[in-house]
């Protein structure tokens, strides 16, 4: 990692990543609907946010705080991995005619969120990825639970070494 201004070593702030982003967002949406301050100070509350390829519903229950994600294009993204993984047995990975093309996984974001809260506490992609055994980790589980997001030839992603994957 690298250094900050006062010669210590830079640390992420995961509270950011974990409550950060969900908390802004809702203060946001609370500063403009006093219906929906009122439901969030209640503790049961939930809001939908749509978009073209995923909707979200932020909420909480009983004041227990949730995600929801409802994914529309994982079909198309399963059928993409699959035309990769062919191309990638015809061409090779490392071919110089299509050099930085290779994508070893293309992972719906709604597995990915799943993969978080049940393996990783809901820290996501950005934190995992840089704890190196937690990013072997997460792709040992895209490989042996979501193995058609592989583009990888083989169909699995390669790893340095295989990682016991915690039952969940």
């Amino acid at each position: 990692m690298e250094l900050n201004l006062n010669n210590e070593e830079a640390k992420v702030n995961e509270d950011y990543y974990l409550k950060g982003n969900l908390e802004g967002g809702i203060e946001g949406a609370l500063i403009k609907n006093d219906k929906m301050f009122n439901e969030v100070k209640s503790g049961t509350w939930s809001q939908t946010f749509k978009t073209k390829n995923i909707d979200y519903k932020v909420g909480a229950l009983d004041g227990a705080r949730y995600v929801q994600y409802e994914q529309k294009n994982v079909e198309a993204i399963r059928e993409e991995c699959k035309r990769r993984r062919e191309f990638y047995k015809e061409h090779g990975t490392d071919n110089p005619f299509f050099a930085g093309t290779f994508h070893a996984m293309e992972l719906p974001k709604c597995f990915a969120h799943e993969i978080s809260s049940k393996w990783f506490n809901n820290r996501p992609w950005e934190l995992i990825k840089q704890d190196k055994k937690d990013k072997i980790l997460f792709y040992a589980i895209v490989n042996e639970y979501y193995s058609d997001f592989v583009c990888h030839p083989s169909g699995k992603i390669p790893l340095p070494f295989n990682p016991a994957i915690p039952t969940k």
